[in-house]
């Protein structure tokens, strides 16, 4: 009886940590939804903004996917393997495009050098092959059985091969830590002494979302290795959630600087133009 009330407890959690999860999503698309639409629906298409519609929409399909599995009653072993393979298809997709904008952002810091995109996305590549592995083999090792209560609704998640599930996100981490050693050394080499507001910007938001993640990345590694199922999986989308909002913020960002330095621009040049015409006048 203990142990069926420590399961259902634990279940309980996890739904809820699914529910901060979509306030998370809905509350950044409220604050963020004008800037999108200003900045980034009318701008000519190019990879960024492919990869930023990509990370930006694809948690619509996958999170609202992993709260059914959660909350659904009566579902058989089947089905809840099916919905759990799809979130988590979906997660390790949101977070690829994610990491790949990282790469482009590095890129962009380096002057748009081959090499640094070269080496770059020949380790992004490499963690998301490794990644769809690791994965494979952790929903095959993953197990269901019935929920501790018929009042808990959900699938329960009874057992899964812990390390094939946390060395995604290990190797995530990995990548982080390396584009943001490069940014590091990148910035005390060439933009310690840079005013350049959307260089402030790469830099700045690059650092943030390192240090965030990281945080975020320790603890979930240290759950999905040492928490019982289902807790192991409770920080699981909540960081593929942050990975997609820090990412495309990042995008926005540097797209309402642009948006900026052009009509400051803009501004100085009619300036000149109108002083100019003015002193024809005078003359």
């Amino acid at each position: 009886m203990a142990m069926d009330t420590t399961l259902a407890s634990h279940l309980r959690t996890v739904n809820c940590m699914h529910v901060v999860n979509i306030t998370i999503l809905v509350f950044d698309y409220s604050l963020t939804f004008g800037v999108e639409v200003t900045h980034m629906w009318t701008s000519k298409w190019s990879l960024s903004k492919v990869l930023f519609f990509c990370t930006r929409y694809s948690p619509a399909f996958d999170v609202p996917v992993l709260m059914y599995y959660s909350i659904a009653s009566n579902l058989s072993a089947e089905h809840c393997s099916q919905l759990h393979a799809a979130s988590s298809w979906g997660t390790v997709f949101g977070m690829a495009v994610a990491e790949g904008i990282l790469v482009l952002r590095t890129y962009a810091l380096s002057g748009r050098r081959r090499g640094v995109l070269i080496f770059f996305t020949t380790i992004w590549a490499s963690g998301v092959l490794a990644s769809i592995v690791l994965l494979n083999f952790f929903l095959r090792s993953a197990t269901y059985g019935p929920p501790p209560s018929p009042a808990i609704p959900g699938c329960n998640l009874t057992d899964g091969n812990a390390i094939f599930a946390g060395m995604p996100f290990v190797i995530v981490l990995f990548n982080d830590t390396v584009i943001m050693l490069y940014t590091l050394w990148i910035g005390i080499r060439n933009y310690r002494h840079s005013r350049n507001p959307l260089i402030l910007a790469l830099y700045r938001d690059g650092i943030t979302y390192y240090l965030f993640l990281c945080f975020i990345s320790a603890i979930n590694v240290a759950t999905l290795l040492q928490a019982p199922m289902p807790m192991a999986q409770l920080f699981n989308t909540f960081l593929r959630v942050v990975h997609s909002v820090m990412s495309t913020r990042i995008l926005l960002h540097v797209r309402d600087i642009e948006h900026k330095e052009s009509e400051r621009t803009l501004n100085t040049v009619v300036s000149r133009v109108v002083l100019s015409f003015a002193g024809l006048g005078a003359d």
